[in-house]
């Protein structure tokens, strides 16, 4: 019932522009653009196509043209910040952030949240690769530090040990647990929603203006590979964490929450929203370091953040 197509090296927007005009010509039904820069021509093509159903990998858009997915990746960075904390002595561990857009800074309080859960003593040393002359492993080095959470994903053109949380000494580094993405579990979610007539359902639903997909754990979207190195004790903690996130009987969030200088963003009793998680502007009070300046940022980290603060009613606005 199902024919799939894969476009590749779509790499920039006069390509991207003339793939989905293909796309739309060629008579597809679906259309999934993976990352948040594709969203302007995303936009733009579904306002000129309606009947094409287009779905952007983002998150906090609102528009109604085209439906954006992620996935809670904060959840499984809880568990890793359970795992570094439990396993780091001195309690001091670093963290490398990417891009400063929405749902990073969910991703970057989990974990150290995580790491505090098991460990008071927890300190996050936060730093950016997407910052001019930033160096987090040299940083690192200087300050003494051997466990790290660094980027999520390897590709074959930037494979290396250094991903997930891994622990180093010397040159030596240790892998000791990854979050996982498992889009494939995501898109056969989606494909059957539609097979099934409830895409036309969720349109007519006058409630309903914005639909963004933000998927974790109780998906199956969202999960972590644990090495099997890892102590028995925290395997069996990580274990217990990870079902109890699936089953909605704990979230990362749930008060008392504090942010840098011991401010109250969250009540005990109460947990923080979606919509408070995606557009996060602070830091948890045991994190050691700041969320750049825009000036700060690598001209390619600039673009994008400017893309993520665009305003996408006005988009839509000159479009029509």
């Amino acid at each position: 019932r199902v024919e799939t197509h894969t476009f590749s090296n779509v790499d920039d927007n006069t390509k991207l522009a003339e793939c989905l005009e293909q796309i739309a010509q060629d008579k597809f039904d679906v259309v999934f653009t993976t990352g948040p820069e594709m969203l302007p021509e995303s936009l733009k093509a579904a306002i000129k196509y309606p009947e094409l159903k287009i779905l952007n990998c983002s998150l906090n858009v609102s528009t109604s043209h085209v439906r954006t997915y992620y996935a809670r990746m904060y959840e499984a960075k809880f568990i890793t910040g359970i795992i570094a904390g439990s396993l780091c002595e001195d309690g001091r561990i670093g963290y490398v952030a990417d891009y400063p857009i929405y749902g990073t800074t969910a991703n970057i309080n989990a974990f150290a949240m995580g790491a505090k859960f098991v460990n008071p003593r927890a300190k996050i040393y936060l730093e950016w690769s997407k910052v001019k002359g930033s160096d987090p492993k040299k940083r690192f080095k200087e300050l003494g530090i051997s466990y790290v959470s660094d980027k999520d994903m390897i590709t074959p053109l930037t494979a290396s040990r250094e991903f997930g949380l891994y622990s180093c000494d010397g040159n030596e580094i240790s892998n000791l647990a990854m979050p996982f993405y498992n889009w494939r579990v995501f898109y056969e979610k989606i494909v059957q929603l539609i097979l099934d007539g409830n895409w036309k359902l969720e349109e007519k639903n006058e409630k309903v203006k914005v639909l963004n997909y933000w998927w974790g754990m109780s998906s199956d979207v969202i999960d972590v590979i644990c090495s099997e190195d890892l102590p028995r004790g925290t395997g069996r903690l990580t274990g217990l964490l990870r079902s109890s996130i699936r089953s909605g009987s704990f979230r990362p969030f749930d008060g008392p929450v504090y942010s840098q200088g011991g401010k109250l963003q969250c009540p005990e009793g109460d947990s923080l929203q979606p919509g408070a998680i995606i557009t996060m502007d602070w830091l948890a009070e045991n994190i050691v370091g700041r969320e750049p300046e825009f000036d700060e940022l690598t001209t390619e980290a600039q673009r994008l953040v400017q893309l993520q603060d665009m305003e996408i009613d006005e988009t839509e606005k000159s479009e029509n």
